[in-house]
């Protein structure tokens, strides 16, 4: 998985997801207020975490301190790789196992950061490429473009 080539952790792969989805699919800034509420977290662990993603070989982040944060371009990239592949899941799980919308969130959030590319497309192909998933949320792209006529 790609991702998981680059050294990407379950954690981080957290927080791209609630920064894409506090900042929209068009890339606002995020206070690390509203991300600590979001993911749960101190401030401090907060601004640890922003850091070392801003200053990777290949940020994820751009942050500046007290004007909050947003995705760079590898970052907005992993993140929707990340929601592409929790809104897959939660379609199999819907469509061909039969679980309970109410029940398929939670086992998307556990499942998301460990299937390989070559198991997200065979998802998709079983599912005829869905543009939205059992929430009414637009699937983005193969390409990891936002895409379809869902909310976000």
């Amino acid at each position: 998985m790609p991702g998981r080539e680059r050294g990407n952790s379950e954690s981080v792969d957290n927080y791209l997801k609630a920064i894409l989805t506090l900042g929209g699919v068009d890339s606002g800034r995020v206070t690390s207020t509203a991300l600590a509420e979001r993911l749960e977290v101190a401030p401090a662990s907060i601004t640890n975490m922003l850091q070392k993603l801003a200053g990777a070989e290949e940020p994820m982040v751009e942050y500046e301190r007290h004007r909050g944060v947003r995705l760079s371009a590898a970052g907005r990239k992993r993140a929707l790789e990340i929601v592409r592949h929790h809104r897959l899941i939660e379609t199999f799980l819907y469509k061909i196992l039969d679980y309970p919308i109410e029940e398929v969130h939670a086992e998307a959030e556990r499942l998301e950061h460990f299937i390989s590319e070559r198991f997200e497309e065979r998802i998709a192909a079983k599912l005829g490429h869905p543009e939205n998933d059992p929430h009414g949320d637009a699937i983005p792209t193969l390409e990891c473009v936002a895409s379809g006529s869902g909310k976000w």
